[in-house]
């Protein structure tokens, strides 16, 4: 019955149409700050949803849930700014070295020559990081564009009178 409730308290995604929806436990953000007071801490985020929308992976957290310690309630991040996918069972800090012994999704990310270190923690880490990195592959192909009226099905040109 918990866990009924709790994922009713899940976003729901924007789009029924998306494919690339997941229910995660967790966030942990490897970010610097701007401020001293925080530090270069390890922000550990609320339980929520993520997936695939527009070009962007996005993490929203749960609407009912108070989760004091964290501030961050949504992270977007453009495909093309991902740099690797891993799945790992546990998650180490690129800033003070602590280490979470969690399943995660470990996600290395560069915007405007800032860099975030962020890990999903989910049991199914390595199902989530396989799909998001065909996706990211599947983003970065060139499209291939053909001239239907001067190639034919196999690629080969074909003079026309």
């Amino acid at each position: 019955m918990g866990c009924i409730l709790v994922r009713a308290c899940d976003p729901s995604s924007p789009d029924p149409a998306i494919r690339d929806f997941w229910h995660i436990n967790g966030v942990l953000v490897d970010a610097e700050r701007a401020t001293d007071e925080d530090g270069d801490k390890v922000e550990d985020c609320p339980p929520g949803v993520l997936y695939v929308y527009n070009s962007k992976l996005i993490y929203r957290a749960r609407h009912c849930l108070l989760f004091p310690k964290s501030k961050t309630r949504q992270l977007q991040f453009c495909i093309c700014d991902i740099k690797g996918v891993n799945s790992c069972n546990k998650f180490t800090s690129l800033k003070d070295g602590r280490t979470f012994a969690r399943p995660v999704v470990d996600i290395s990310v560069t915007v405007k020559g800032s860099s975030f270190h962020v890990g999903f923690v989910t049991k199914d880490a390595d199902r989530v990081s396989q799909r998001l990195q065909e996706v990211i592959d599947k983003h970065r192909q060139k499209p291939k564009i053909f001239q239907f009226n001067s190639v034919d099905v196999d690629g080969v040109e074909i003079d026309l009178p």
